[in-house]
């Protein structure tokens, strides 16, 4: 059986150090994980603590070169327990509820600047 892709938005690797809180809780302390893929969309981290589906997140990403930090928030779609012992033993997939158009274009910027292969494919993926 084969699983259909729904993503709207192309994917692009990466191994970036994000901090995220859990969003609506006062004194929530900054955690780290490590975002795996991105896109204008979601994306997909590995961290060392479970969370829960639907758990909203505020995050910021540092993205080299730019002053301030990439700032979005998002909403747990999926989670699982990796069997790796070499990473952190969770993975969860990101819907983003909010990210500035600016911040997507810093994205952007900084993917076509460090992935141009990966991006070149992708952006001509399907076209004949």
């Amino acid at each position: 059986m084969r699983i259909e892709e729904n993503r709207k938005f192309a994917r692009w690797n990466i191994s970036r150090p994000v901090r995220f809180s859990l969003a609506g809780k006062d004194n929530e302390e900054e955690k780290m994980a490590m975002l795996k893929d991105i896109s204008f969309a979601g994306a997909r981290m590995s961290l060392f603590e479970s969370l829960r589906l639907n758990d909203k997140l505020d995050m910021f990403l540092e993205i080299p070169d730019e002053e301030h930090a990439i700032h979005c928030e998002g909403k747990v779609v999926w989670q699982k327990s990796l069997e790796d012992m070499s990473s952190p033993p969770f993975a969860c997939g990101l819907s983003f509820t909010r990210i500035k158009d600016q911040d997507k274009e810093k994205m952007f910027k900084y993917m076509s600047q460090n992935a141009t292969d990966e991006v070149k494919k992708k952006w001509w993926e399907g076209v004949k």
